[in-house]
Formats: structure tokens, sequence, C-alpha cells
């Protein structure tokens, strides 16, 4: 098998990953982190897939895109409340996932794998091939207590992402952004060794511009 052929092999199955196994990895993903709630939740699983279900609209026009964020919002979230507010619930997850697709999301030649894949130790919120680098698992942090700045405690999902991974892509593996939506001076990089990185100063800091 050629090395496009497994590449090609190893991002079909992340695609699958999708699909599969979701009831077992919302068990073990389960519980409550300190500080967050059902809606803190259920508002940060809209965001994943809001911006992965507009992944093909990334490179349209910033006013284009942010028609559909406020379309797709509008139609998916119907039941989620912040605070008992759904208005405020559409609105935040209209922000962060457009902080996301405007900020963060590569370039058109980059290949969109999947949100929300399902593994053994949770979900992963996002991934992509990115050319030049490979694989890339996106983390994006949604609640405000990611201001506080990042320690190795904050890391530790990233670093189960890391592993899976390793696991998963093994030499396409690039790493994982660490992406707090409301702090992004805070974005991280951890590499395949584990080695943690500011966004800007990683392999990962030109990614928007490498693959466009």
């Amino acid at each position: 098998m050629t090395p496009r052929h497994e590449q090609a092999a190893a991002l079909h199955d992340a695609h699958k990953r999708t699909l599969k196994g979701a009831a077992s990895a919302d068990k073990k993903a389960g519980g409550i982190r300190p500080g967050m709630s059902t809606w803190h939740i259920a508002v940060g699983q809209l965001v994943h897939r809001c911006a992965g279900e507009l992944a093909e609209h990334r490179s349209e026009p910033r006013t284009v895109l942010a028609g559909h964020i406020i379309e797709w919002v509008n139609a998916a979230a119907k039941d989620t409340r912040v605070f008992g507010n759904l208005p405020k619930a559409r609105a935040q997850i209209s922000s962060m996932a457009g902080a996301y697709l405007f900020t963060y999301a590569p370039g058109p030649d980059a290949q969109y794998i999947g949100a929300e894949l399902a593994f053994d130790g949770g979900r992963v919120d996002l991934a992509w091939f990115i050319p030049d680098l490979g694989v890339v698992i996106d983390e994006l942090k949604t609640t405000a207590w990611v201001r506080l700045g990042v320690d190795n405690k904050m890391l530790e999902q990233s670093q189960r992402y890391r592993e899976f991974g390793n696991d998963e892509w093994d030499d396409l593996f690039a790493g994982v952004r660490f992406l707090p939506l409301l702090n992004p001076h805070e974005a991280r990089f951890i590499d395949v060794h584990g080695d943690v990185h500011r966004l800007s100063d990683s392999p990962a800091r030109a990614i928007k511009e490498n693959a466009a």
C-alpha cells in the first residue's frame, strides 16, 4: 500500500468514528467538570457541530459565512438555553463558532476529517489534515474559566487527544491545538511528544496561511 493510499485509509477510518461508538464515548466522557453545567456542555457541542458542518464554507467572505452560522444556529439550537434564555444561547454559539471559523479554521487546501469523533477516552472536537504538516486535532474551549491562564490540568484532555492521534494516525499526526475561544492569547499547541508550545511559537502557528 502506497503512502497516499495509507493516508486515504486513515482519514476514511476517522470519518467512520463520527458514527460508531457514540453511546460508549458519551458514557466514558460523562461527568461535568468543576465550574461547568449542562448548558455549558450543550453549547460546546453545538459549537463543534456548527464549525464542522460549515467547514466547507470557511473560505467564503466573512459576511456570507456569518449568515450561514446564524442560519445554522437558529435551526439547530432549539432547546439549549443559557440561564433559561434561548436567544442568549444562540448568540454564544454563533459568536464562538464564528471565532473558530474566522480565526482558526484552515484554508481550502486542508482536508476536513470530522467533528465530535468518538474514541475510547471521549470525543475529539474537530480534526483536519493540513498539507505539509499532517493531521491536527483542535480542542475548542468555550467557557470563560480558560481566561485564568493555562496549566497542565487544563491540558489533560488535549494530552488524551494527543495519545489518540498518535495511535490513530501514526506518522501522519502532527499534534493538538488547544484553542480557548474567549482568550486566544492562551492558545497552545501540543506536539506528538506531549511538549506544550504557545500556538504563536509552534509549527502550527501559520496553519491558516499554509493551508490557503
